[in-house]
């Protein structure tokens, strides 16, 4: 049996209007600068923040972001200024295991 790994130091929980995204990441830029952002689960809000909160359990760095964009937002510009998006107030904001991150 073969067997994967994927090798995850890093993640962003982006909101996206009603639903959210989690990407695998080389760094925590908003722009796509150097950010090698790969999806690796998109859904409800909960799913997402339960999906993260298991990431974080194995040691995963997350950070939250929102990007308010139609379509394919692996290569937008993220914002973290979360007050300003729709649907704030279902928002659950992760900032998890980042301690001696700089990016």
């Amino acid at each position: 049996m073969k067997t994967h790994s994927l090798q995850i130091r890093r993640a962003f929980l982006v909101y996206q209007a009603g639903i959210a995204n989690v990407f695998r990441v080389d760094s925590y830029n908003l722009a796509d600068s150097n950010r090698n952002a790969e999806r690796i689960f998109q859904g409800s809000f909960q799913g997402a923040v339960h999906f993260c909160r298991g990431l974080a359990v194995a040691g995963v760095g997350i950070k939250t972001a929102a990007c308010n964009m139609a379509g394919d937002i692996r290569g937008m510009v993220w914002t973290d200024d979360l007050d300003e998006q729709p649907f704030t107030a279902y928002f659950v904001v992760l900032d998890e295991n980042n301690i001696g991150y700089l990016d």
